[in-house]
């Protein structure tokens, strides 16, 4: 199928919808394939622009304003700063656009208050404010004193293995020391993280996974496994093709923005006690 035929089949279907086509839409109501789509315009994004569509609405990134707001409007609904259960039950959205945006649930609070500051809106959320600051002088009663562990230096022995710091998960007892490490954690972490495994490969890139980008809607991403990040660029991998870099340290500060990053010692923080 040509591209013209691709195109005109989309805004056919949009027309349709009264919205933009998903890529299961394509394929029931025009018989375009992903894969025919993925091989002529490289994503789904691509071809409704290429169509003259905004490429908007479920599967696409939110505005930082619409993911918080809604995340208050709920905090204001339930009365208190949600949970991730909370805020799915009752908001819009998954928690995946705030991970990928703000890498942890517990930075949200604060995201909001420089979001309202920023804008001048801080009156009109003056409650939320509040049962932010409440929550946060709970966690500081909460948390006790932070001791920083002593280091005791010694020969290293050529003899034995050499492990990362211990990560107190019963599937793995330290911080991986190289890419296999890295692969075998984020198996662990896949499902917390909101990913599906599908596919895994020798070549690049290392594999395929989907996950929700927003409540209902899933979509496949293409993953490279690397222990630090700057290992991309060493190994000699394209700019194109790789949609998510995983490493357990993220130390590329010059990488594309069309390479999103997931760095797993970050992901652990504090509950490894890696900080």
């Amino acid at each position: 199928m040509t591209k013209e035929k691709i195109l005109q089949a989309i805004r056919a279907c949009a027309k349709k919808l009264k919205h933009n086509p998903s890529l299961r839409d394509l394929r029931l109501m025009a018989r375009v394939s992903e894969q025919v789509l993925y091989k002529r315009f490289g994503s789904l994004r691509k071809a409704l622009e290429a169509a003259g569509l905004q490429a908007s609405g479920p599967g696409f990134g939110q505005e930082e304003s619409t993911l918080l707001l809604d995340w208050a409007a709920v905090a204001r609904k339930v009365g208190k700063i949600p949970s991730v259960h909370e805020y799915e039950s009752t908001g819009r959205f998954s928690n995946m656009p705030f991970h990928t945006r703000y890498r942890h649930w517990t930075r949200i609070p604060e995201a909001f208050r420089r979001f309202v500051r920023r804008n001048g809106i801080e009156a009109q959320w003056s409650d939320v404010l509040v049962m932010i600051a409440a929550k946060a002088a709970c966690d500081r009663k909460t948390a006790g004193p932070r001791l920083k562990p002593r280091v005791r230096k010694g020969p290293i022995l050529s003899d034995r293995p050499i492990y990362g710091p211990p990560l107190l998960l019963p599937e793995m007892a330290h911080a991986p020391t190289n890419e296999s490490g890295v692969i075998f954690l984020f198996g662990t972490l896949a499902r917390k993280l909101g990913f599906i495994v599908q596919h895994l490969q020798t070549g690049f890139p290392d594999g395929e996974v989907i996950r929700e980008v927003s409540r209902g809607h899933w979509q496949r991403i293409h993953i490279e496994f690397e222990f630090e990040s700057r290992s991309y660029v060493k190994h000699r991998h394209p700019r194109r093709g790789c949609d998510l870099l995983i490493c357990w340290k993220h130390n590329w500060p010059e990488c594309p923005d069309n390479i999103e990053v997931l760095e797993l010692s970050k992901e652990l923080g504090s509950s490894a006690g890696l900080g």
